[in-house]
């Protein structure tokens, strides 16, 4: 098991490689399409991070799951997390959103595309206008985040192509806290991999 600290030394490392060279020094936040059904790869120079959120109503606890991936397809790391409260279905995606960009971020990548199958919430990030509910604080708490990259973009995707991250959160049942998995996943979910990159184009 990986410190978040190791880990985010190891992927700076790997992702030097990834970088283009020149970047627009103006922030760009965008958005793509809504509803798909299948996982698509983002375009070059972009990953992609899918995220997820579970909930454990036996032992009052959720848990959230995320998987990012390059334009083609290959894993440049995942995670799961354990925490110890049985969220609301919305909070908890919120949560997982939260933590996944957070989790890109501290990763060192700057052209991300945050993909998620709540439709409510994938609309609320795009939403323009401020929402101080209590749901809507954690909505601002993303876009906070959003800021520090150079593009972040919001995407929503049903749940059958979002299958990995859903099983990631749903993992998170089985470890104490926090685990990382540097370009890959646990072994379980890589049959959830290879469907989403068997029919890519």
């Amino acid at each position: 098991m990986f410190t978040l600290q190791q880990v985010a030394k190891q992927a700076r490392t790997m992702f030097t490689q990834y970088q283009v060279t020149t970047w627009t020094a103006e922030l760009q936040i965008g958005s793509s399409g809504i509803g798909g059904t299948r996982w698509r790869p983002p375009q070059a120079s972009f990953v992609k991070i899918n995220f997820d959120g579970a909930v454990f109503c036996h032992s009052n606890s959720s848990g959230v799951g995320a998987v990012i991936r390059n334009h083609d397809g290959a894993v440049m790391a995942s995670y799961a997390e354990k925490l110890n409260q049985a969220y609301k279905a919305e909070e908890i995606e919120a949560l997982a959103a939260l933590k996944a960009v957070q989790f890109v971020y501290d990763l060192g990548f700057q052209k991300v595309i945050l993909e998620g199958d709540s439709l409510g919430l994938i609309k609320a990030l795009k939403a323009e206008e401020h929402n101080l509910s209590p749901l809507g604080l954690l909505v601002e708490d993303v876009k906070l985040v959003a800021n520090n990259f150079v593009s972040l973009s919001y995407s929503h995707i049903k749940r059958s192509g979002n299958s990995v991250a859903h099983n990631l959160a749903k993992h998170a049942i089985r470890i104490p806290d926090f685990q990382v998995w540097m370009e890959d996943v646990p072994s379980h979910i890589v049959s959830f991999l290879h469907s989403d990159v068997v029919l890519l184009p």
